[in-house]
């Protein structure tokens, strides 16, 4: 516990960030209903009451975990979104790269704690996850999937919004499903390849080149 407790030497100010960092990590670990305070405490090197110093409950203080996750998520993606020079479909692979290759067992884990456990256990925490992950990250692709219409990059029939919708969670659960790989070897695949092919796959569909969509209506 002494080569914890030094980080706890540094302002106050630093303290909320990294007692974020380690609920993070337990939460991902352990699940919602399995983690105790206690073990937040003990993984970032400080007492159960300087956790309530900061958050009156659990279920805060995994909310604002779960915030601090997402603003360091999106906060990688700024520049790609803020440079307009580049073609819709670089900002799109760049974005999407960025937001997926992340190699942290714990963001993993994380995933699989919203899915499953947190949506049942926590809901007004699964749904501010959602709104303020998966739904704002398919509405950047779609958002840029405008702009390549807009410049003719894409063909202008291309729905961006249900393209990304499938994009997103569609590479969630393909990521998630590589913690099962080991039991079950057809899951496995390597992220790197799944991530890119994937983006690939997405942007020939709305290339200005690609046929048409017919729409059919069933009687």
């Amino acid at each position: 516990m002494a080569g914890k407790a030094l980080r706890w030497e540094r302002r106050p100010d630093d303290r909320p960030h990294e007692l974020l960092e380690a609920a993070l990590k337990v939460f991902a670990e352990n699940g919602y209903r399995n983690t105790r305070l206690d073990d937040v405490a003990e993984a970032a090197g400080v007492t159960k009451g300087t956790i309530y110093h900061y958050f009156d409950t659990k279920e805060e203080l995994l909310l604002s975990a779960i915030e601090h996750y997402q603003a360091l998520a999106f906060g990688r993606v700024e520049g790609v979104l803020q440079d307009v020079h580049l073609p819709a479909s670089t900002r799109i692979r760049l974005l999407v790269r960025k937001m997926f290759s992340v190699r942290a067992p714990s963001s993993r884990y994380l995933l699989a704690l919203l899915v499953r456990a947190a949506a049942h256990e926590v809901r007004r925490v699964h749904d501010t996850w959602l709104r303020d992950g998966p739904v704002k990250l398919w509405g950047l692709i779609a958002q840029l999937v405008e702009e390549g219409k807009d410049r003719g990059e894409f063909r202008p029939d291309a729905d961006g919004d249900a393209g990304a919708r499938l994009l997103v969670s569609g590479l969630m659960l393909q990521l998630i499903w590589q913690q099962h790989a080991a039991a079950v070897p057809a899951l496995a695949i390597d992220e790197d390849r799944l991530i890119d092919s994937t983006v690939e796959l997405f942007l020939a569909g709305l290339r200005s080149s690609a046929p048409p969509i017919a729409y059919s209506s069933v009687d």
